[in-house]
């Protein structure tokens, strides 16, 4: 029994030409970047199984991650209870209804989904225009004879007439120029064409400002593509070291300069779902050591929580690590702010 195909595949990113409407997503970031997937099925499964209409390899991804179901003129993808889910503009989707131009995240694989609606007029005058350019046909004033009181078929019996006329004002152009030359020669030049300074070259300075815009111009942009990859650099070493809030600044820096940059908003999502995910689980922790009397043991777990957004002290996580650690302190028999989650820098050491 042969497979429904689901989906066309090509690598040309050239938008669609035919008649109808085209729902497309591309495939951005991972190994099946530049990839081209034209929806044509009812239910299309994205994932890393064989049986996926669309399979991506991708450690991050499920074996049937994300379903695509066609209603109402358009696609809603829906979470089938992956792992890693669904991000869609940056949030966490279980379902959603999507629209054009929006972003897909699935994994670490990164979509952008568009819809085509191209009409029979727009086709119809491509196609005159490929007519017109392969039989070489030029345009030409038409005439109508009904209208013009059959102008069209006098053309013939004029012709004779035209090409009389036309040699008539040929001589008497001819004889023209040759007096204007003989009066030249006899007269010689005139006062004011002897007087009038011969004509100067134009100043190279408009060129050479045009130039230098141009030189300052490349060099803006080669400065600022320098700093978006350093900030994305910068980022996915923190991200990697587990740095995730040093991480989030980078991106955001990054997507300041290139609102656009697929990369940025990816990692910016993951950072902030990985951040999120170790403050809950230092909590969870740090609740089962407290319950356990294992107050040392607390107070590291509370003390992470802190270190992880040392910056918003401002955070509800931040203050309510906080006073789980007061808390602590006062069953422990300590003065209030004696525990300290930081080490202190001595004098010397800043110097």
């Amino acid at each position: 029994m042969n497979k429904v195909i689901n989906v066309r595949i090509t690598n040309e990113l050239k938008n669609p030409n035919t008649i109808g409407m085209h729902y497309r997503i591309l495939c951005m970031t991972g190994p099946n970047k530049g990839k081209v997937y034209y929806l044509i099925g009812k239910r299309v499964i994205i994932g890393r199984g064989d049986t996926a209409d669309i399979q991506i390899v991708d450690v991050k991804i499920s074996r049937e991650h994300a379903e695509l179901s066609f209603s109402d003129n358009g696609y809603t993808i829906t979470d089938l209870g992956a792992q890693n889910g669904i991000i869609v503009n940056d949030a966490k989707v279980k379902q959603k209804k999507l629209e054009d131009n929006e972003k897909i995240v699935i994994g670490q694989t990164v979509f952008k989904y568009n819809i085509f609606d191209i009409s029979n007029s727009l086709v119809e005058v491509q196609e005159s225009t490929v007519d017109i350019k392969n039989n070489k046909v030029k345009s030409r004033p038409k005439f109508n004879t009904a209208l013009n009181g059959g102008l069209d078929n006098d053309n013939h019996d004029n012709k004779k007439y035209d090409s009389k006329e036309e040699k008539g004002g040929s001589k008497i152009i001819i004889m023209g120029a040759i007096v204007c030359l003989v009066l030249y020669v006899v007269m010689g030049p005139t006062e004011a064409e002897k007087t009038k300074k011969p004509k100067q070259p134009k100043s190279p300075t408009d060129f050479e400002n045009l130039d230098i815009v141009a030189k300052k111009s490349n060099q803006d942009d080669t400065d600022t593509k320098k700093k978006l990859d350093g900030y994305l650099h910068s980022g996915r070493r923190e991200f990697s070291e587990g740095n995730y809030f040093r991480a989030i600044e980078d991106f955001r820096l990054a997507l300041l300069i290139n609102p656009n940059d697929g990369h940025a908003s990816f990692y910016l999502s993951k950072s902030k779902q990985r951040l999120d995910e170790d403050i809950e689980k230092n909590f969870i922790k740090g609740k089962q050591e407290y319950e356990s009397k294992k107050l040392q043991a607390a107070i590291v777990s509370y003390c992470s929580v802190v270190q992880l957004i040392q910056n918003y002290p401002n955070d509800d996580r931040y203050k309510n690590a906080m006073q789980k650690i007061g808390a602590i302190e006062s069953e422990l028999g300590q003065e209030k702010g004696e525990i300290k989650c930081f080490e202190e820098k001595s004098t010397e050491s800043k110097n």
